[in-house]
């Protein structure tokens, strides 16, 4: 079974079988801004085995896309059997193998019952990975025999090694079509330690591993090949001498020219050692970055935690890359995107690192900043001007998605068309942009980096526009929203009003000198474009409220969505086959609600009673099948006032993948924004915070099933935990130190004067 527990607490997930092997193999994953990890999982099936390792920038020609993430070997546990026999252990019968997940810990243990011949034994991996930006993974591996009364010699041979069942699948998700992207070449190999050459087309990665053993482990140290590409340590464990042995691993994957540049220290690695130094790094990360929810058992307690740990193991020191942190959708836990980058990636995670580690957030913007000249060029090759950032990114910021997709066994082809017609993109950078400046105050960096980024962006949604004489205003044809149930429309509300606002933004900047090389024609260009945007709206129960596209309100009206369950809210199968087939759909259903995002996006710039009657409209027509839906659901939610919906999206958000259905089989992979998106419900929706200035603003609501909630953010240099208690008021402490709070109307105001 599948448990993650957080120090007393424990939840149950799921029941191990070779079917769910693969689920819990993504939602254990551990990872850094580095590397990311699969653990020991008993009973794993092909497609679990086919993802092992994934590593920060290792890319190379996809299949179905230009780049995908390279699905890699990781040095595991291959083979436990007889010496004299060879005879391999099996699970005990009527025994369940158990893989727990420590939050607190940053860990991953395996135990599972095994039988050779007439014994019982009890084998342990646990694996936790180095914390503070290094490609580093230790794992103990105890083994134990059960029945203590059998005194028959007994030896068992454990290899320790790497295989070449890592590869990567069509798209990250159809095993009917691999690739591998590697060959492993120089494996040497001596009593307590191995290295091996994994080549890939662009870059030579060298394992270094290293074992120690209990001095109860009588060794034996071997090469085992097949096909020439194999690499393994074989230790022999005599029951005899001992009923308990243990080994304890430590290797390491770093890139050729590194590695010649040091070398592993000639000691033996100490894992109890780096185990404790370990924990005391999490334990002052959970410090930090603290989110609590005291709900009385309720399963969002133990979601929200889960889904701020995924965060801060992928994210924590990636500040130091030097050319901008590349945060894949699905981090470093799968291959599906092709590790590709998408909007969400600033409007979700970008946001949680705002006010949490703001170095991490620049360094997301980075990432769109040094590929820049590719968004220039991807504008030029497509009819536009400026900066056009791809829907989907790749590594080198190119455009990524693929064109077409092929569907087994039929072998179908469906044409995707967010490639060509998503066109928001831009602006959605520019809207991260503007949250980093509005909250960091970073002044330099937005002189330096942030004025290009803006100025090309700009120039690319002035040229998206074109002006239409029967609409009175400027239109956009032929394009796609955050909605992909809907292509081919004219005038989406979410794109033109974020590519409108870019322009008003650009137009501030030239205001305040930030944007000076922009010719005058240009700006005048700008300015009547901005004040020209034509948007479409839509009466409902005699409210005017934004209209998904233009022609939306004439569809055919969808069924509404009343029961709430777990997974994608479809209520028969064409629904369900029109999504997977990647139909246009001719209905009034939205696969997540872009007008609700954008009121998110700007929530001053829209009616309490207009947000009211969308979220009334729309919510009900949404299937949610995409993870990004909830967080902004939960949002909008709170603000306009209703606490219980709000909770209920931040629970879906933060425990999407510990709820997903069906489990049988996965391979989607960690939806990080998805747990970005629960952070930002509580603390944008429920706790209500906003900036102004100096000044940090609460407007605090507490679901009626919630006693409390906690939090951290990072302010002005300044970490502040934010507490809303049972009587719905704020305490902010920084430091030990209680800060004054001033009460006005219904929000509650801390200046930044108060923290100096």
């Amino acid at each position: 079974m599948l448990i993650i527990s957080d120090g007393k607490r424990k939840e149950r997930v799921i029941d191990l079988s070779p079917e769910s092997s693969a689920f819990v193999s993504c939602a254990t994953t551990l990872a850094n801004a580095l590397i990311g990890v699969r653990p020991h999982v008993p009973e794993a099936c092909g497609r679990t085995e086919r993802v092992q390792l994934l590593a920060d920038g290792v890319y190379a020609s996809g299949i179905g896309v230009s780049r995908e993430i390279v699905s890699l070997p990781a040095p595991r546990v291959l083979r436990l059997y007889d010496v004299e026999t060879g005879e391999p252990a099996r699970r005990e019968d009527g025994t369940t193998a158990t893989v727990t997940l420590s939050l607190d810990g940053a860990n991953v243990t395996s135990i599972e019952r095994l039988q050779v011949g007439g014994c019982t034994f009890e084998l342990m991996v646990r694996l936790f990975i180095d914390t503070p930006g290094k490609p580093e993974v230790a794992t103990v591996i105890n083994l134990r025999q059960m029945n203590s009364d059998n005194t028959s010699s007994r030896r068992l041979r454990l290899d320790y090694g790497i295989d070449t069942c890592a590869a990567n699948e069509y798209l990250g998700t159809s095993p009917w079509l691999t690739a591998r992207h590697y060959e492993i070449e120089g494996a040497k190999c001596s009593d307590d330690c191995f290295s091996v050459v994994v080549a890939t087309a662009e870059d030579r990665l060298r394992y270094e591993v290293r074992i120690e053993r209990s001095p109860s482990s009588a060794s034996l140290a071997t090469t085992w090949a097949r096909c020439g590409r194999d690499c393994v340590i074989s230790t022999t464990f005599n029951f005899r001498s001992s009923l308990c042995h243990e080994l304890f691993v430590h290797w390491l994957v770093r890139t050729e020219s590194d590695a010649s540049k040091s070398r592993m220290p000639e000691m033996l690695f100490k894992c109890a050692v780096a185990e404790r130094e370990h924990r005391a790094r999490w334990a002052k990360l959970w410090e930090d970055h603290n989110v609590e929810i005291n709900a009385d058992g309720e399963l969002v307690e133990l979601g929200m935690r889960y889904a701020i740990f995924q965060l801060l193991q992928h994210g924590i020191e990636s500040h130091f890359h030097s050319d901008g942190f590349i945060s894949p959708a699905r981090g470093l836990t799968s291959t599906y995107h092709s590790g590709a980058v998408f909007f969400d990636t600033e409007l979700h995670k970008c946001i949680f690192w705002i006010w949490n580690d703001p170095r991490v957030a620049r360094a997301i913007i980075d990432y769109r900043y040094h590929r820049i000249e590719r968004a220039l060029e991807f504008a030029k090759s497509t009819g536009f001007s400026g900066a056009r950032f791809p829907e989907a990114s790749n590594d080198r910021g190119t455009e990524n998605g693929p064109r077409y997709v092929l569907s087994c066994p039929g072998a179908e082809m469906a044409r995707e068309w967010s490639v060509d017609e998503v066109l928001h993109v831009s602006a959605d950078i520019c809207w991260a942009l503007r949250r980093y400046w509005t909250v960091t105050g970073d002044d330099a960096y937005m002189g330096s980096c942030g004025a290009r980024i803006v100025a090309e962006c700009a120039k690319f949604s002035a040229s998206a526009f074109t002006w239409s004489d029967e609409r009175c205003g400027y239109v956009i044809e032929r394009v796609m929203g955050p909605d992909e149930y809907h292509y081919h429309v004219s005038n989406n509300f979410y794109t033109n009003y974020l590519l409108g606002w870019c322009l008003r933004f650009a137009l501030s900047l030239v205001e305040c000198g930030l944007i000076c090389d922009v010719c005058n024609s240009e700006i005048q260009r700008w300015r009547s474009i901005s004040n020209n945007v034509y948007l479409p709206w839509m009466s409902v129960d005699g409210i005017l409220i934004p209209e998904e596209f233009d022609g939306y309100a004439g569809l055919s009206d969808a069924e509404r969505r009343l029961a709430r369950t777990d997974g994608p809210q479809f209520l028969n199968e064409d629904e369900r086959n029109s999504s997977k087939e990647l139909k246009n759909f001719t209905s009034k259903i939205v696969k997540q609600a872009d007008i609700i995002l954008l009121m998110t996006l700007f929530p001053d710039d829209f009616t309490d009673e207009v947000k009211k009657a969308a979220f009334k409209f729309y919510e009900p027509r949404t299937v949610h099948e995409s993870s990004l839906s909830y967080g902004p659901h939960a949002v909008l939610a709170a603000d306009i006032g209703d606490a219980s919906d709000c909770a209920y999206f931040i629970s879906r958000a933060s425990r999407y993948n510990l709820d997903f259905t069906p489990a049988e089989d996965y391979r989607n992979g960690l939806h990080l924004s998805a747990y970005a998106g629960a952070w930002q419900g509580l603390v944008e929706g429920l706790a209500g915070l906003r900036v102004d200035g100096g000044t940090l603003y609460f407007r605090p609501r507490l679901p009626g099933n919630w006693n409390s909630y906690r939090f951290t953010i990072w302010f002005r240099g300044h970490r502040l935990q934010v507490t809303v208690p049972a009587d719905g008021v704020v305490y902010i402490d920084c430091e030990g130190n209680r800060l004054p709070v001033k009460r006005l109307a219904d929000v509650y105001a801390c200046s930044c004067g108060e923290l100096e």
